[in-house]
């Protein structure tokens, strides 16, 4: 059995439009001016690649859509050939800004790096092998199944497409200068999908939200990305800026637990942590209804979705008594003498886990736990020591921006995954996980995933599902027609100011 997927066949291919003012003349010296709360710390393109298909210097194999699938984008087609091979044959035309073709030969080069290198690329695609079998088509050999590589060639984490003599890209953009305030980038003369309608783009790295929006509202800049829900509020019915958001709610925030030590060491801490936050007053009133309460690890209207998320105070308070933690006068639990403390870690770049974490801990009051919230600079540099915090709230979906629930499913919760931050080792779970593996039959694959989420939240409760998040973005009036990507394509060859009539 194979599995053939094809690229609609187009004479010039710009791809899907992120900013829709489709029809428009481009606007000359068009320059689009960000800010963001990220920033672009190298152009090393194994540790730091993700970025290039963000910003559209650079661009993947394969694409995910605002459709929730994913389709071929430097491929023409990729074949399934039996349960551990595949053929990845590329577009032809396709030229990195060097100049070089990309090409098989090419092709290998930068899928033996990601592999040998990339630890995301060599968790997912552990011992594979490239084989040039053509001019633009090589074998990648699996050696076991890997059902969702579709997913993996589209997530942005895997395989950033570069040339690996040159260490520059493909895409309709091209990095002219990088320092610790800002990226800039110009148009690519070259771009082998057609001529892009910016002139250039300058992305400017801002931490603190309310300056982004700020920035905006002046005119100083023209779209801020990541805007707190503080922000927002602010903006309802002002004239200067538009509030645009995207197609899908991709995003999740999660809290990764510590089960490495007490006190969530033990899975009936746990789950009574799980019951005793009440993730409807997190989305509706605490975040003024910007974000949206999740009931389970997946969208409701996927076929292995299971609503299993829930709030119950009094079904905390059992399992907190069944574990031995008792209730003393001032209303907090302590078992030999110990109390029931943890420290939830919020994290600067994303202000809106502060107030998701301080309302957290009142809720948790409640219940009897002493909570601590702290405020670090990197979410995932602080989760990976053992010690110093108990839960590390961070946006990580349980579907990678390909639209994957196995990847990651293996790296935040299989045993010594590149993300599994928390110290999980369940021997059960690693089986489920790597049972899905080879799960090419969807029926199959659903039934997988759904006792993945019966072990991994309702029988342990390894990670804090808490809110769900659109994305969106505070655009200028340049841009106010702009829309958001689901998957963190933020621009492409398409991406243009819009001028006067724009959105009227």
């Amino acid at each position: 059995m194979s599995i053939d997927v094809k690229r609609p066949l187009l004479a010039v291919a710009l791809l899907a439009s992120l900013a829709a003012c489709g029809g428009q003349e481009p606007v000359a010296q068009a320059r689009l001016r960000v800010v963001t709360p990220y920033s672009v710390k190298s152009l090393d393109p194994i540790k730091q690649g993700f970025w290039a298909s963000e910003w559209g210097y650079g661009e993947l194999l394969m694409r995910p859509t605002e459709r929730g699938t994913v389709e071929p984008w430097l491929l023409a087609s990729l074949t399934r050939q039996g349960e551990s091979a595949w053929t990845l044959t590329l577009r032809q035309g396709v030229r990195f800004q060097s100049g070089r073709a990309l090409d098989a030969v090419a092709l290998k080069e930068l899928m033996e790096a990601h592999l040998a290198q990339n630890p995301a690329a060599r968790s997912a695609l552990e011992g594979a092998k490239v084989a040039v079998t053509g001019p633009l088509a090589v074998r990648l050999e699996t050696g076991e199944p890997v059902a969702n590589l579709p997913s993996l060639l589209a997530d942005e984490s895997m395989f950033s497409v570069f040339d690996v003599a040159s260490r520059t890209f493909t895409g309709p953009f091209e990095v002219k200068s990088l320092d610790s305030q800002k990226l800039v980038l110009a148009k690519n003369l070259d771009y082998w999908g057609g001529k892009a309608r910016l002139d250039g783009v300058e992305v400017r790295f801002v931490p603190d939200g309310q300056a982004r929006t700020l920035a905006v509202r002046s005119g100083e800049a023209d779209l801020a990305f990541y805007p707190p829900t503080d922000a927002l509020r602010t903006l309802k019915g002002d004239a200067r800026v538009s509030i645009r958001e995207a197609a899908l709610a991709t995003g999740q925030l999660r809290g990764f637990l510590n089960v490495r030590k007490a006190p969530l060491d033990d899975s009936r801490v746990r789950r009574a942590l799980s019951l005793a936050v009440d993730r409807k007053e997190l989305a509706e009133t605490v975040m003024d209804g910007f974000y949206r309460t999740p009931s389970g690890v997946y969208p409701e209207a996927l076929p292995y979705s299971v609503k299993n998320l829930r709030t119950g105070l009094p079904a905390a308070e059992r399992l907190l008594e069944e574990a031995g933690w008792r209730r003393a006068a001032d209303g907090t639990r302590a078992k030999d003498g110990r109390p029931l403390a943890i420290t939830i870690n919020a994290y600067s770049p994303q202000p809106d886990t502060k107030p998701v974490a301080v309302a957290m801990q009142a809720q948790l009051a409640k219940a009897g736990f002493q909570v601590k919230v702290a405020e670090v600079p990197e979410n995932y540099a602080a989760m990976r020591s053992a010690d110093g915090w108990d839960v590390g709230l961070s946006f990580d979906g349980s579907l990678s921006y390909g639209f994957d629930p196995v990847a990651p499913l293996a790296q935040m919760m299989r045993t010594k995954g590149p993300r599994n931050l928390g110290g999980i080792a369940d021997p059960g779970l690693d089986q489920v996980i790597d049972e899905l593996a080879g799960a090419f039959e969807p029926a199959e694959r659903d039934r997988l995933l759904r006792e993945a989420q019966r072990i991994a939240v309702e029988e342990q409760a390894y990670h804090l599902i808490v809110v769900d998040r659109v994305p969106r973005v505070v655009a200028g009036p340049r841009y106010r027609d702009y829309r958001p990507s689901s998957v963190l394509l933020h621009l492409d060859a398409s991406t243009a100011p819009c001028g006067d009539s724009c959105g009227s």
